[in-house]
């Protein structure tokens, strides 16, 4: 068998790169230059502009067909804000994009009595405010139209509808939902559960004692938790019950 000294295994190892390098080249100078045409996406590409703006003068020309929203981002729990395209005919969002008013989205924030207009310059060219108070939402701001218009987004709120663990549900009115919650019952009957579930306004005992031979853990209401991962809706019903 013949050992490949270090001298030799270094010259095989430079043509190797050397090669390897050079066929590399004829493809990356390839994927360099512009393609010819871009392929038409007619349902995420050529949107219309909200607003044309004369760089002369700053003047913005706003597009009666389309509505810009200042907003709050509820993608995560950061608190960014966030600019809705609107289409003002069907209602429908266009894109979403940074709040230049919020300094979490913008690196130097419009002041807030600063006029909408200016809202439209720091995306555009005009003295630079495109590049001075441009506003930024990460991917997952930008994601949040695909979760506003996901089809398995739940809009209603959902009832068990057979045993647990089955997958069963239906949906309820908002009505049924906190008076259930509220009152409780037997909420179960029709799948044939006879058990009855307490609601909020038996768990609020404020004069039994928990534990009646550990007094220091107060009434009957102190064994309720209330957690939820993200109180967006709930925080209202849970005030209102003073909880």
């Amino acid at each position: 068998m013949n050992h490949m000294n270090r001298r030799t295994f270094l010259k095989v190892l430079g043509i190797t790169s050397v090669g390897g390098g050079s066929l590399g080249l004829t493809k990356m100078a390839f994927a360099s230059n512009p393609p010819a045409s871009f392929p038409e996406n007619p349902k995420y590409g050529g949107q219309v502009p909200e607003a044309s703006i004369d760089l002369s003068n700053g003047k913005v020309n706003l597009n009666p067909d389309i509505s810009m929203r200042n907003s709050a981002c509820l993608g995560c729990y950061s608190a960014c804000g966030n600019r809705v395209k609107v289409d003002s005919s069907s209602g429908e969002i266009m894109s979403v994009t940074g709040n230049p008013y919020n300094p979490i989205n913008a690196g130097s924030k419009l002041l807030y009595d600063s006029p909408v207009t200016d809202a439209y310059l720091a995306f555009g060219g005009y003295k630079d405010m495109g590049l001075n108070h441009r506003a930024t939402l990460c991917s997952r701001g930008n994601a949040t139209i695909q979760s506003h218009y996901d089809p398995m987004r739940i809009l209603v709120p959902l009832k068990r509808a057979g045993k647990r663990g089955e997958g069963n549900w239906k949906p309820i009115t908002w009505e049924q939902a906190v008076n259930e919650t509220v009152e409780g019952g037997k909420l179960f009957a029709e799948t044939g559960e006879d058990q009855v579930v307490d609601g909020l306004r038996q768990v609020r005992d404020l004069s039994t004692p928990l534990d009646s031979e550990q007094p220091e853990f107060g009434a009957k209401a102190n064994q309720f938790v209330f957690i939820g991962g993200r109180n967006d809706g709930r925080t209202p019903l849970a005030v209102r019950c003073n909880l």
